[in-house]
């Protein structure tokens, strides 16, 4: 989702890397900066989260006028913030109506606001929220709340002292703020900027004080199809007959290479973003992936030998499964022939940017959603049908993991063994899980199985080969 009224920009500050955010006009939000900050110290996934979220959020308000315009009253700020939230629940969906269907009414002005907010939902490219995707989007716009409430002060400071503006006149904006910026613009002493934080640390400085409570999840959010499932049919695995067209429908070899590593190796696809060339084995065909905790499958392989091949750092090996092994070094092989670039800063990260502006630039950098967007995007193109329960569903590509897993359990051939399958503590050391629960979620048994298991009984219980305790009952004669 792409950001309409801000831009958005990495920039170094005091030598660590972090966000700025730049208005229509150009003019940084220093509000914004003053964010990215606060989130030093913390892993970059989740500074990169945190600022795309408090960055669309501001976008938002710049589309709906509260930023970016006049002064507006903090009830109707207040009022903005909770469409957002609805509209993070239902996107175009959006509905501003008391009732359903027939008994549908609306108070006066919220059906024109509900036709407003469904555009604006379109213009931003606003989605529903997954139901696990709420903890980690209100606690940024929480956060950024808190940063400009401790801004706020300070800018009423900046207002008295610097700009000269009566206490009187700042003291009354604990209940309207608009006097205030209308007398911070008639300021000569400020510049574009301070004038710009002055406006957005007041306004939104108030916002957790005067609601009472931080923001929550908006009541009525629907569950999924697979949610609603039952857990017995609940089938998040690839469709391998598929994986065919998915790789025609991507748009670069680096594609073909990362989404078929993961089908071929059960990697997750941050271990995948951070390999290195030095981390692939293109002679004995073989993906190594750094493992603190020598939880994988690599545990085996002898302490000297990794020692020794990989300079003392603790990796494990990744099993491959073929054909897709094949297929990842031949697609690796024409991605770095023809798609990868020597970055600048010297890294050596296989997988990175394609297009021009940051081309060489490691591909973890990016965001979740834009990683998930690119997958999703070739699925639709490709036209593979969800699951059963929801042939609407569009798969994503840590599905890739959970077909690896279900087909190790229940598909791949040891020799000398009756039935094709490994065992789960198998699967859980291929997987690199801690805890054999985590595997079952993904490690699950072929319905199939289990139906042959009850047929065969049957069939030599009829034999004879089987018997039951118990006679059985003899009938009355009803005569």
């Amino acid at each position: 989702m792409a950001l309409k009224n801000v831009r958005k920009k990495q920039v170094t500050w005091s030598g660590t890397l972090t966000w700025e955010l730049k208005d229509r006009a150009g003019v940084p939000i220093s509000v914004f900066s003053e964010f990215c900050r606060k989130l030093t110290g913390l892993a970059y996934a989740t500074q990169l989260r945190y600022t795309t979220v408090v960055a669309r959020f501001i976008d938002y308000l710049y589309e709906v006028e509260v930023l970016g315009g006049p002064p507006v009253s903090r009830a109707v700020l207040n009022k903005a913030i909770d469409h957002y939230l609805a509209l993070l629940r239902s996107g175009e969906n959006i509905s501003l109506s008391v009732g359903e269907g027939a008994n549908a009414c609306y108070a006066e002005g919220d059906q024109a606001s509900e036709l407003a907010l469904r555009n604006v939902a379109k213009r931003l490219g606003i989605e529903p929220l997954s139901s696990g995707s709420w903890d980690n989007t209100l606690a940024p716009l929480n956060m950024f709340l808190r940063v400009c409430a401790m801004l706020e002060q300070e800018a009423k400071e900046i207002a008295v002292l610097k700009g000269g503006i009566d206490a009187s006149l700042v003291n009354a904006a604990e209940w309207d703020y608009r006097p205030l910026l209308q007398a911070v613009d008639g300021i000569s002493a400020f510049s574009v900027e301070e004038v710009w934080h002055l406006k957005h640390s007041t306004m939104l400085g108030g916002v957790i004080r005067f609601r009472g409570n931080k923001l929550t999840r908006p009541k009525g959010l629907k569950q999924s199809s697979r949610q609603k499932s039952q857990v017995d049919v609940d089938s998040l695995d690839f469709p391998e007959d598929y994986f065919p067209a998915l790789l025609q429908s991507t748009t670069s070899w680096r594609d073909r290479a990362l989404w078929t590593l993961l089908l071929a190796s059960g990697i997750r696809r941050s271990e995948a973003l951070n390999l290195r060339w030095c981390d692939v084995d293109f002679a004995a065909r073989e993906v190594y992936v750094l493992d603190p905790n020598q939880q994988r499958y690599g545990r085996l392989v002898p302490t000297d030998v990794r020692q020794l091949r990989f300079k003392g750092r603790s990796v494990s090996q990744t099993y491959m499964r073929l054909p897709y092994r094949n297929w990842f070094f031949e697609y690796l092989s024409r991605y770095r022939r023809e798609e990868y670039r020597l970055p600048m800063d010297g890294n050596d990260f296989v997988f990175q940017y394609l297009f021009a502006t940051y081309h060489g630039r490691p591909l973890h950098k990016a965001t979740d959603e834009t990683l998930n967007d690119s997958f999703k995007s070739a699925v639709k193109r490709a036209r593979i049908p969800g699951p059963a329960i929801n042939r609407n569903y569009v798969w994503t590509a840590h599905s890739l993991r959970h077909a690896y897993a279900r087909h190790m359990l229940n598909d791949f051939n040891v020799p000398g063994q009756e039935r094709p399958g490994l065992s789960e503590v198998d699967v859980q050391a291929l997987l690199g899980q801690k805890h054999i629960g985590s595997t079952r979620k993904y490690a699950k048994p072929h319905a199939s199985r289990l139906r042959e298991k009850l047929l065969a009984h049957d069939h030599q219980y009829i034999q004879g080969i089987v018997s039951l305790p118990g006679q059985t009952p003899q009938l009355k004669n009803a005569n």
